[in-house]
């Protein structure tokens, strides 16, 4: 059933709360309902009410939610409406009376005698009924719920009255008297019983699609004596006496039975036809045996009244009074047997219609010339009944040459009834109700001398009433009927009875603003003032057209359509009700009824708009006929631009822009919305619709400085950086092409900077190094930004080549600013951690051997011929804390911010003095995913493009709170956007095709002060006695000796821990080789790379073991001792969670495969490379999937270095000897080179202080 046009407009929410199972409790009587209904706004639910009329429209209906009270119409009423009918044609108390359910509870009921019934409690939830020793009814519920559910039910059910129950509100008042006097009807009884309740509970679980299953118990002849019903929550067992089964029979279509229904089947040798003189139906039927005989299984039947039961199989229909076996159906019984078998006899009636549908009895009423009362019904028109073939047969009429008809509302057996005039005072009596449907007819409560006559006056508004004209009387026919007196043409007045109680005196007046109410108010009294009321409605339908003036007020004007005899009319209203002359009062459907405050044309000026347009406009939803574009919010709102170019300036990087919002009703320029924002409007009426500027997508509008805006011409002047960020919070479009205008080239200005490409490549020479072609692509997005004046982060994972892309950024630079002929030189600063300080000055030495390097750092530090001899400056971030007033006075041209992550803290005071560096481009680099932490990912932002992010409350109410609390995926959407152009991160897992399969890196690190005096004392402990025999060129070389000093150093290189066998007291020592371990392990981590450590000594894996430990790193480790080697390997190739692999090389450097790593530390090195290399391959081998990068630390200036340096200069000589103990590799050393080993050093980890 569709829902009434008042209800669509909230169909989509009333379906998703009908499917959410939002509707919770439905009560009903008759045709008036109250529907439960709950939702978010209202978790305690609201109450809808609900009432139709007799073919199943909505009368009434109101909500007890604040959404109705205006309109009278909301999304719980849909719901409740569509609860109601459940797809169906027939509304929930139809499908109720025919219900299987209800005509069980009533027989159970009749049983009872209308008694209320007594339970005894049960401890099983067991409740039974007896009557004469024989059960006859059962229930029991089979889940807690209804458990509570069915004792409420049986014990504590609250008493029914007129105040409290809905079930009184369809009563006659003859009804109520016989209730109130204890005599009440049994279809009230039972309506106020236990059993209409449980009636409607099982209506209810088969309503709500719950399975169930029937069963049937029978007599020893067959035939059904209980019946048994199985809820998933609740079981019932009835007693069917034999005589109430035909009562239950047709009932049995309304579910899924064992004992099915079969219908009448139909027989093409049966001929009906209609005889008109004798008003009967003629049967041809003897080439038919009965269908009794036709089937075995019929023989062996019981007639239930007109069905033939077949045991444990169904019900067949008999033949109904002897149809088939008689040749007439006579007139008594033919309205029967239509009734009853309508199809049947449509199948096989000739030369007859039968009509589809129900039509409406109506009657004709006149006086003879005796006063006796003649009444005639009819169909059509008055006399088509008394016409001689036509005939009344109860609900049934048939006419002649028409055919039969289905009536409702018939008040009379007969088609003429006559009412002798000594019967005609009683007669009015009892048809009071029903007369005053007849004009001229009417009753009137009042006597004639109280009669009240009414009088609008349509010029000045105003409703009056007088009394009758008595000598009215004598010019009309009348007539004495008793109680009651007849006037011709005006209806039957009473006698003695009390005046028309209205609240107004003869002669007074109300004018317009009081009629609605006085109407309301005495609405009964009214009914018998001749002509107040108009039975026609002239209204068909109401709305309202809501429209924008010059002067941007918003007008709301009514609408209404009008029946066709009424467009030359005029029609008045009084709120909720009509008025035309000549006709009277007639009260507004609900669907044609107008909120009381735009019955009339309203004006909303400015300063109401806000409310109008936030609040009023979507309650008036429903009744809007017509809407004015621009007070609506366009469904899409695109950022279009009909031409771009580059604006004249002398600084690189701005670009002018003509920019519109374009909708699917229009476009408004950008020029229009600025000029409204500055001047705090909080809405804009626009061609593309009404536009918001609390929305924060114009935001960036507020911002715009008046210089930047050619309003005349609707010029748009932005940096890159400007346009870039409004493309990623607003994607521009192409919009319409401008007159002489070059639009293709706009579009293609425009696509080289959303897409970041380059005009020409970038000249890298100077850079001794090949770029792999995702360095290459990096180069470009650098240079891109570096043309642009703008900055970025490269967040490419560890072992991409970060170094070697800003590397090679430095050389373009360099290079263009020599093409450019540029006046002074260019300068570089290098920001890095303490422990990387080394690595970048061996990889500028290395790759940029032209550009000459300042480290700034340690206590001798000085800028003082800088500028004058160098062209990079590197540095730590410690020492830029302390220095940063000194090296901020330095114009750089780039600065490059290596493990950027480090400044994170925007409190730190870091933080802060690298807010100052002075560059004309910054460039962060790191290995962390930092778009997974948002507070950070905005303070590395505001270090290298400052001013790019919203503020800090912007930011954190826009992203940080949605994203973070919320989960929302729109917004980290446009996060994304916002930062990706100026973020540029490649996993290994992207670029493996363009991988080395291993790179190999000497990683330099420091001796801390405290190192070299443990270092210089083992050295001074032992030299002179190895030195004097060393140079003895006679004595042999004491290898073991010399080995056992250098094992020793190697340890203090590693960690004075180490050295001393106190590995759980590693904290009080420091080692440049362990801070440089840690950043190694740090920056693998976070791009998620597993990580091999080998290293010689035990005491140094304790120690890394101990720090893993104390930060819940997980770990494997293999060593001599290890017994369950499978378990650990296993472990670390398989668990994602296990990110470190620990191993001596003795132990662990042959016979295993540590595939899941993609990164080796090397933490001391072995003589002999081969044995380095066997190490390695356990990562870097068949199955390896990612590029393995491997780190060989160093601590430089100590015997660790120079044996590098010999190990590389003896080349393939020492990879060649395989197998042999590093004393025995001593060997192929000579005594110089040895000396060179044993020698004093001196501090070289780097000095901050």
């Amino acid at each position: 059933m569709p829902l009434p046009s008042v209800l669509k407009p909230f169909q989509e929410k009333g379906e998703k709360l009908l499917q959410t199972g939002k509707v919770k409790e439905v009560e009903f009587s008759g045709e008036t309902y109250q529907v439960k209904v709950v939702d978010e706004k209202n978790p305690q639910g609201v109450w809808s009410f609900l009432q139709f009329d007799k073919v199943n429209r909505l009368k009434d209906a109101f909500c007890s939610c604040e959404e109705s009270e205006d309109v009278a119409a909301c999304p719980h009423l849909a719901a409740a409406y569509l609860y109601i009918f459940n797809k169906s044609r027939q509304p929930l108390h139809k499908r109720f009376e025919k219900s299987l359910w209800n005509k069980l509870c009533y027989l159970c009921a009749e049983q009872m005698k209308f008694e209320e019934v007594k339970f005894r409690p049960s401890s099983k939830g067991i409740y039974t009924i007896y009557a004469n020793r024989q059960q006859i009814f059962l229930v029991q519920s089979t889940t807690k719920a209804t458990a509570a559910q069915l004792k409420h039910l049986l014990f504590n059910r609250y008493k029914e009255t007129e105040e409290t129950s809905l079930k009184f509100s369809n009563l006659s008042p003859e009804e109520i008297r016989r209730w109130k006097a204890g005599r009440p009807s049994p279809m009230l009884s039972y309506a106020l019983s236990f059993w209409n309740d449980l009636a409607k509970w099982l209506m209810s679980l088969q309503e709500a699609g719950e399975t169930y299953q029937i069963d049937f118990s029978y007599t020893p002849q067959g035939i059904p004596n209980y019946m048994s019903v199985k809820f998933p929550t609740l079981y019932c067992k009835f007693y069917i006496p034999h005589t109430h089964l035909p009562l239950i029979i047709p009932a049995l279509a309304t579910v899924h039975s064992p004992l099915r229904l079969y219908p009448l089947k139909a027989d093409p040798n049966i001929k009906i036809t209609y005889d008109k003189a004798h008003a009967c139906f003629l049967i041809d039927s003897s080439k038919t045996p009965p269908p009794i005989a036709s089937s075995p299984s019929l023989s062996q039947g019981f007639q239930l009244g007109s069905w033939l039961l077949v045991p444990f199989k169904g019900f067949y229909p008999l033949d109904p009074l002897g149809l088939l076996s008689s040749k007439v159906i006579s007139q008594a019984h033919l309205a029967q047997v239509l009734d009853e078998n309508l199809a049947f006899i449509k199948e096989h009636l000739q030369g007859c219609i039968i009509h589809e549908g129900i039509f409406k009895a109506s009657y004709a009423i006149a006086f003879d010339e005796q006063w006796n009362l003649h009444i005639q019904c009819y169909v059509h028109c008055p006399g088509d009944l008394s016409k001689p073939m036509s005939q009344l047969f109860d609900s049934w009429a048939y006419l002649e040459e028409e055919g039969f008809y289905k009536l409702e509302g018939l008040r009379f057996k007969e088609a003429k009834t006559l009412v002798p005039a000594e019967k005609v005072g009683e007669f009015v009596q009892q048809h009071r109700t029903w007369l005053n449907t007849h004009k001229g007819f009417e009753t009137h409560v009042a006597s004639l001398e109280a009669l009240l006559n009414y009088k609008m006056d349509i010029e000045k508004g105003l409703l009056s009433f007088q009394r009758t004209v008595a000598t009215q009387e004598q010019t009309l026919k009348t007539k004495d009927f008793g109680p009651w007196i007849y006037i011709e043409s005006q209806g039957f007045y009473a006698k003695n009875t009390t005046p028309v109680s209205l609240p107004l005196r003869p002669g007074s007046f109300l004018n317009p603003g009081h009629i609605p109410m006085f109407i309301r108010n005495n609405r009964e009294e009214l009914k018998v003032i001749p002509g107040f009321f108009s039975e026609k409605q002239p209204i068909v339908h109401a709305g309202l057209v809501i429209k924008l003036t010059k002067e941007e007020l918003i007008l709301v004007a009514p609408t209404f359509d009008l029946l066709p005899e009424y467009t030359l009319k005029e029609v008045y209203f009084f709120d909720e009700f009509t008025y035309v002359e000549g006709e009277g009062f007639a009260e507004l459907p609900l669907t044609c009824r107008l909120p009381l405050a735009y019955q009339k044309v309203v004006e909303i000026k400015p300063e109401h708009h806000l409310f109008f347009l936030e609040h009023e406009l979507k309650n008036l939803k429903p009744f809007i006929k017509s809407l004015d574009p621009r007070l609506t919010p366009p469904k899409e709102l695109e950022l279009t631009a009909s031409a771009i170019s580059k604006a004249d300036s002398n600084t690189r990087g701005w670009y002018t822009v003509n920019l519109e919002y374009t909708s699917e009703e229009g476009a408004v320029p950008i020029a229009e919305l600025w000029t409204a924002s500055k001047k705090n409007q909080r809405f804009k009426f626009t061609e593309a619709g009404l536009i918001d500027f609390e929305d924060k997508r114009y935001d960036w509008l507020k911002l715009l400085a008046k210089k930047r805006l050619d309003k005349r011409h609707n010029l748009l002047t932005l940096s890159t950086i400007e346009l870039i960020r409004l493309n990623a919070l607003e994607p521009i479009k192409e919009g319409k092409k401008e007159k002489n205008s070059n639009h293709s080239s706009s579009f293609n200005l425009l696509k080289e900077l959303i897409e970041f490409k380059i005009p020409a490549e970038p000249n890298i020479l100077g850079l001794s190094c090949d770029l792999r072609s995702y360095q290459q692509k990096g180069l470009h997005w650098l240079w891109f930004l570096y043309q642009q004046g703008l900055s970025g982060l490269l967040c490419d994972d560890m072992g991409l080549g970060k170094t070697h892309q800003a590397m090679a950024l430095i050389a373009a630079i360099i290079n263009h600013g020599e093409k450019q002929k540029q006046k002074g030189n260019s300068y570089f600063l290098i920001i890095c951690p303490t422990s990387v300080i080394y690595h970048w000055q061996d990889k500028l030495a290395q790759y940029l051997p032209n550009l000459r390097v300042s480290t700034f750092y340690g206590t001798h530090r000085s800028l003082d011929e800088f500028q004058e001899h160098y062209d990079i400056l590197l540095t730590s971030y410690g020492v830029w804390r302390i220095e940063h007033q000194l090296l901020s006075k330095i114009s750089f041209e780039l600065a490059i911010f290596d493990e950027i992550q480090i400044a994170k803290n925007y409190r730190s005071r870091l933080y802060a003095t690298l807010a100052h560096v002075n560059a004309q481009m910054r460039l962060g680099l790191t290995g962390t995913p930092i778009e997974n932490h948002l507070r950070e990912l905005k303070s590395l932002f505001d270090l290298v493009l400052p001013t790019y992010m919203p503020g800090e409350k912007d930011y954190r109410e826009y992203f940080v709170k949605p994203i973070d609390k919320k989960q929302d995926l729109k917004r980290k959407a446009l996060l994304s956007r916002l930062i990706n152009p100026f973020v540029l991160r490649r996993k290994k897992e992207n670029v493996l095709n363009d991988l080395p399969e291993k790179t190999e890196e000497i990683s330099h690190c420091g001796l801390t002060e405290s190192q070299a005096i443990l270092y210089n004392n083992v050295v001074e402990q032992s030299r002179q006695v190895v030195l004097d025999k060393l140079t003895h060129g006679s004595q042999p070389i004491p290898y073991l000796h010399i080995f056992a000093i250098l094992s020793y150093l190697k340890q203090i290189c590693d960690h004075p821990a180490c050295y001393l066998k106190t590995p759980s007291e590693y904290k009080l020592y420091q080692a440049g080789k362990w801070d440089l371990f840690i950043e190694l392990l740090k920056e693998a981590r976070e791009s998620h790379q597993k990580v091999v450590v080998f290293s010689q000594y035990l005491n140094m894996l304790d120690i890394i073991q101990k720090y893993l430990e104390e930060r819940h790193i997980g770990f494997a480790a293999i060593r001599g001792s290890t017994i369950n080697r499978g378990e650990q390997l296993k472990r670390f190739n398989e668990d994602p969670q296990c990110e470190v692999f620990l191993g001596s090389l003795q132990a662990a450097g042959l016979g295993v495969e540590l595939t899941a790593a993609s990164v080796v530390i090397h933490y001391d090195r072995w003589w002999n490379a081969a044995r380095e290399n066997q190490a390695t391959d356990r990562v870097h081998r068949s199955g390896q999937t990612r590029g393995v990068q491997v780190f060989k630390l160093v601590t430089k200036g100590t015997f660790e270095e120079k044996i590098d340096m010999m190990i590389t200069r003896k080349g393939k000589l020492m990879e060649d000897i395989v197998g042999v103990d590093d004393h025995r590799l001593l060997k192929q050393f000579n005594r110089d080179e040895i000396i060179e080993l044993l020698q004093n050093v001196t501090p070289t980890s780097l000095q901050e202080n």
